[in-house]
């Protein structure tokens, strides 16, 4: 996890982090931006849906047939369904040499569809190059996705942005909602509690986690800082879908209005009181960094086999943007892990 700025590159927008597919496809092989039955909908006259969202509200009259995404992880939920955008936003982060995330590219190959088109969004939402795969839809379910970008994309064809904070759509709404404003809300609410019902088994094999406090960061690379993921971020939702409870230090954390993270200097690494502490970095060489410092070897996390530290940035990424592909790609080994940190005989070092 880089830095705490969603702006930049899409490690530092998660915050710097910070498998078997649910339902079954189709038969045969869907051309891009196609989905079960040819399109969004599974059959049947389209019904217009109108969708609730941070700026207002979004109507889709006609079924949806070509499809972009911008939201991280919101193609993930079309594959899932069986549809296939257009075009989706890069991952420069964690994706291959192209920007493809491993779990897309294993879902596209299941359905025997062309690889979509890549839209590199770190430096903001190209409009024009998405206008250009003239889409019927846009979805930045889960963004940071600007009222002037939402109404430039507007006009460009129906669009939905965030639902209530940037970067904070929980991901069964998140699921649910891109089911819906493609026809499927049925097909995306099974997914939705079936992917509940994995994570729900993971908190059962596991009642260490029941009751044991968490706290989630990074170092910030800009400031040098702790970054602690706060209230909607996926981070600490799956945390607490587990079974953990929050830290009470990240209480008193000063979080700016609308953001996804409260700070904490270097210095004041001795009010990190957490029995699990799980951090993401960018690197080796950062995470060396903070361990080497005296005042974080201190931490009672640290010195007590609670601390775990991550640095792949797949991992990272699955963990950062869970969707009902990432989670069964990703929490087995993370639950793992956790479940070390919670008895206490926890290996810091990242793991592949």
């Amino acid at each position: 996890m880089p830095s705490l700025t969603r702006a930049s590159a899409p490690l530092a927008r998660i915050a710097l982090i910070a498998a078997a597919g649910l339902v079954a496809a189709g038969c045969g092989a869907p051309e891009s931006g196609s989905g079960p039955e040819g399109g969004g909908a599974s059959g049947g006259d389209w019904s217009p849906v109108t969708i609730e969202h941070a700026y207002g509200s979004t109507e889709i009259e006609q079924k949806p047939e070509r499809i972009v995404t911008v939201g991280w992880s919101d193609e993930a939920t079309l594959l899932e369904l069986g549809i296939v955008p257009v075009g989706m936003a890069a991952s420069t982060y964690a994706g291959d040499e192209e920007g493809y995330l491993p779990w897309d590219l294993e879902k596209i190959e299941e359905l025997g569809a062309e690889k979509p088109e890549l839209i590199n969004t770190d430096d903001g939402i190209p409009v024009e190059k998405i206008a250009s795969l003239a889409p019927d839809l846009v979805l930045g379910v889960q963004s940071g996705m600007e009222e002037a970008q939402y109404e430039q994309l507007s006009e460009v064809a129906p669009t939905i942005p965030y639902l209530d904070q940037p970067w904070m759509t929980e991901w069964q709404k998140q699921t649910v909602t891109i089911g819906r404003a493609v026809g499927m809300e049925e097909e995306a609410q099974r997914i939705a509690d079936d992917t509940m019902a994995y994570i729900e088994g993971l908190a059962e094999d596991h009642s260490e986690f029941e009751g044991t406090d968490y706290a989630v960061g990074t170092v910030m690379p800009s400031t040098g800082e702790f970054g602690f993921y706060v209230g909607q971020d996926a981070r600490p939702v799956l945390m607490e879908q587990l079974g953990f409870t929050p830290a009470g230090f990240v209480d008193d954390l000063s979080v700016a209005d609308g953001q996804f993270y409260g700070t904490l200097s270097l210095e004041n690494a001795d009010k990190i009181d957490a029995e699990v502490l799980v951090m993401w970095f960018n690197s080796a060489e950062e995470r060396k960094r903070l361990a080497d410092n005296t005042v974080f070897q201190q931490v009672d996390a640290v010195q007590n086999g609670g601390y775990i530290a991550y640095e792949d940035p797949e991992q990272s990424m699955a963990i950062s943007t869970p969707n009902p592909l990432t989670i069964p790609w990703v929490m087995d080994g993370f639950s793992q892990r956790l479940a070390a940190a919670a008895k206490g005989e926890a290996d810091p070092a990242p793991q592949a």
